[in-house]
């Protein structure tokens, strides 16, 4: 079994033996294929994956099992809960994965509860998820097949209201609940679409110049597109 090998530094191993956190930048891991039937949850795993199971299935069936799976030495998963179990849903007899050997029993238990957590502290930059999600169009895709709610996807893909992107962690694995359960907040943010660029505004100064347009035109919406046009250089014949 090919496993993690071990490249510390001497001054590290001896900080570690002081109690201090040990340093593994620099351990070299590769991965083998197991047998997905010997391999098994961790009985107290705290993450509740079930949701996610189908999303991920959807993603190994189109893209291939591109993330290995980490366990221990007892063949316990250390990560990939949903990855293996969305496996065994697609027959697949093995998969790749990590042997953590170069960690104590206290790391793995740490790690378990740290990896996920730091996930959670990424954010989306809307404009550049926009723009992402626009170069799919075409693709055969269904991005409802990979754990997004549809209320995210018109979020990116039309003008919508002002506090539609008001969730924490958008588009993630507890997207359809989360937008299930969260309570809408004030407005906060508009979107505005021009083609391929995308704005985001505060809401009252989208509302402001919106209503400010809206009020010189008289509500003319024909006069409305026209000064729009004028005020971004496009010829008024276009």
């Amino acid at each position: 079994m090919v496993t993690a090998r071990r490249t510390r530094a001497r001054g590290t191993q001896q900080g570690a033996a002081r109690g201090a956190v040990p340093d593994n930048t620099h351990v070299r891991v590769q991965f083998t294929y197991r047998d997905i039937n010997e391999l098994h949850n961790y009985t107290f795993n705290p993450r509740d994956n079930e949701a996610a199971i189908e999303s991920v299935a959807n993603s190994i069936k189109a893209f291939g099992f591109l993330i290995p799976v980490v366990i221990d030495a007892n063949d316990v998963l250390v990560a990939g809960h949903t990855r293996v179990a969305a496996a065994k849903t697609l027959g697949l007899n093995d998969v790749p994965t990590i042997l953590a050997e170069h960690l104590t029993e206290e790391q793995i238990n740490a790690f378990r509860i740290i990896d996920n957590k730091v996930a959670e502290l990424a954010k989306w930059d809307f404009d550049m998820l926009a723009g992402e999600i626009s170069k799919l169009q075409g693709s055969g895709l269904v991005l409802t097949d990979f754990g997004w709610a549809q209320e995210e996807l018109d979020c990116l893909t039309d003008v919508v209201a002002d506090d539609c992107l008001n969730t924490n962690g958008l588009v993630d694995i507890d997207a359809r609940e989360r937008l299930r359960r969260t309570e809408r907040r004030a407005p906060a943010t508009a979107r505005f679409v021009l083609g391929e660029l995308v704005i985001f505004l505060p809401a009252t100064v989208y509302r402001e110049w919106v209503d400010g347009v809206r009020t010189l035109h008289d509500y003319d919406e024909r006069a409305i597109i026209e000064d729009i046009k004028r005020r971004l250089g496009i010829p008024a014949q276009v």
